[in-house]
Parts: C-alpha cells; structure tokens; sequence
C-alpha cells in the first residue's frame, strides 16, 4: 500500500513588492474563489509607503490540495492567524466576499488589539448577512454557477475560462457557502472607517447600496464610485487602486 504524505499548509499571506515593508499594509483579500496573485500587480500601481499583501486561502494557487474552508468564521481567523506577528498598522481591501472578511478580520484584530487597523475598504462589497436576491449560489448546478459568474464579469466565456472555472469551481462554491450561512451573527460595528465603493455599472449590488456600510463602523463611511461593472479587478484595477490610494493618503496625512 502506497503512503499518501500529508499536504503541507503553506502561507496564507502573500508579500509583493519590496522586501522592506512600508509604514502601512495593505492587506488584500479577493472574491470567491481567487487567489492573491490578482494582487501582485497593485504593488507596482501603489507608493512605496504601503506594502501589498494577497491573502491565499486554502484550496487555489499553490494551496490547492489544502481543505476548503466553509465556515466565514474560520476563514477570518484563520487570515489572523497570517497575521500574529505583525504589530504595525494595517488597512484592509476586500473584494466582493473578501468585504465581509475583511470586516470580520477587522473586529477579531480590534478584540485582541493585536494591531492598529487604520481603514477598511469594501469594492463590490454586500454588507455582512445581505445575500443580494437572497440567493443561494454555492448550492447552484455547475452550469448555472458558471453563466452567474460569466454574467458579472468574474470568469470569462469559453473554453479558458471553463478550464479556469473547473480549477476554482470548489474554492467559489466553498466562499460562496461561508458568506451566504453567515446571516444570524450579532454583527456590530468596527472602530475602523470603511470606505466603499462601487462600479458605475454595477448589475450585482443596487446602486446605494454602499451606503449601508455606514451601519457597521463607528469611525465613519466614505462612499465612492469607479468606472466598471461588479468586478473591478480586471481591467478596472488601475482606478480602483487609485481611489484607495487617495484615501490611504488622507488618512495618513490625519495621523
């Protein structure tokens, strides 16, 4: 009988850029089912003061064997975990799902006041426990999960994208089940600003619909709209990362 050798657990965080890290990091976390290498180019786009860090969850990329993590809960603290040794400041990006991570990462990291979070920002982002429709798409057939995603902009019609979709078809389906069985939480606020922002063309979240954030921070909500649709990590990145900037560099100048 052959052994199976167990899967090593590797990094969640990923660090691009320089190997010194600026006065703040920027820890970004993408949609359902993506990786951190969407991020890779952001640290070319960003000053050198702002470090970039993907975050690469369990089953995409090089952790693809790793077990899938269902439970929004464990996701966050398993991000935290990435992130014990580092005492300085951090903002956090999320995209889409990666928006009501980075809000749960957010509370767990002001618990344990392991390090100052300066700011949250959420693109594409529905609020912690708004299904937008209600709907439940981990649960969709894979054909229909598909032509969802295509539809927004996420996944690319045709045969690449129907091989890239068969890589990510689990890892969507996992994220997709940890924030659509997310809705009974008790999920108060976060001490930390948030900044949201929307595509102009956006057919997933309603326009508007960003302004709810403002029920989830004591620290204020700022509100900004970007060309694109629902997916801004495409060819959108360069203004998205823009706006985040500006507002980094604001808050910074505050401090």
């Amino acid at each position: 009988m052959t052994a199976h050798r167990p899967v090593r657990s590797r990094p969640v965080l990923v660090h691009f850029g320089s190997p010194e890290p600026g006065r703040l990091r920027l820890l970004c976390i993408p949609h359902a089912g993506a990786g951190a290498a969407a991020f890779k180019v952001w640290s070319e786009l960003v000053p050198d003061w702002i470090s970039v860090v993907g975050v690469r969850l369990p089953g995409r990329e090089s952790r693809l064997r790793e077990p899938l993590l269902t439970s929004m809960e464990d996701v966050a603290r398993h991000i935290v975990a990435g992130l014990e040794d580092h005492t300085g400041p951090v903002a956090l990006f999320g995209h889409c799902f990666g928006g009501p991570v980075a809000f749960r990462v957010a509370q767990l990291l002001e618990q344990a006041r392991a390090c100052e979070v300066v700011r949250l920002v959420a693109a594409s982002a529905p609020v912690p426990g708004r299904v937008p429709d209600g709907r439940h798409t981990h649960e969709l057939p894979t054909d229909e999960l598909y032509a969802s995603l295509v539809g927004i902009g996420a996944m690319n019609d045709g045969q690449f994208g129907q091989s890239i979709f068969g890589l990510t078809e689990n890892a969507i389906r996992a994220d997709f089940e940890a924030f659509e069985t997310w809705t009974s939480y008790d999920f108060g606020r976060i001490a930390a600003p948030v900044l949201a922002v929307r595509g102009t063309d956006d057919r997933v979240l309603s326009e508007g619909s960003e302004e709810e954030w403002a029920s989830f921070t004591e620290g204020g909500l700022t509100t900004r709209s970007v060309p694109g649709g629902h997916f801004l990590l495409g060819a959108d990145v360069p203004g998205l990362v823009d706006v985040v900037v500006r507002q980094l560099t604001d808050d910074h100048a505050d401090r």
